[in-house]
């Protein structure tokens, strides 16, 4: 499995209900794409950062899944509130209870 974490920071000005608006439109999509597992939210409210973690079955798909997320979430959104392209990386996962899983990092860029 690999996990694919996606950062960023809104500007100064924009209210903290955006946030939930971008969760709800990234969780939408994300359901769509092949391989994806789950995702979780995180955010700090003082500082303006928000990411995603969400799971993949495959490498390639995390990577797959960046350029849908691109062109549904961040290409709109970014028009609005966000300050910074997001961060992206994609990094192995290791499940320790099972032992399954590389723990690896494999990639990290930006858009």
């Amino acid at each position: 499995m690999y996990a694919r974490l996606s950062m960023f920071r809104l500007r100064p000005d924009a209210p903290l209900s955006f946030a939930e608006q971008w969760a709800e439109k990234t969780h939408m999509v994300h359901r769509s794409l092949k391989g994806f597992k789950g995702i979780t939210f995180l955010g700090e409210d003082i500082t303006k950062e928000f990411g995603a973690i969400s799971y993949w079955e495959t490498k390639e798909d995390a990577l797959a899944a960046g350029d849908a997320i691109a062109v549904k979430v961040y290409s709109t959104l970014s028009k609005t509130y966000i300050e910074t392209p997001p961060i992206i990386a994609i990094y192995g996962v290791y499940d320790l209870p099972t032992g399954n899983g590389k723990l690896i990092f494999s990639s990290k860029f930006n858009w």
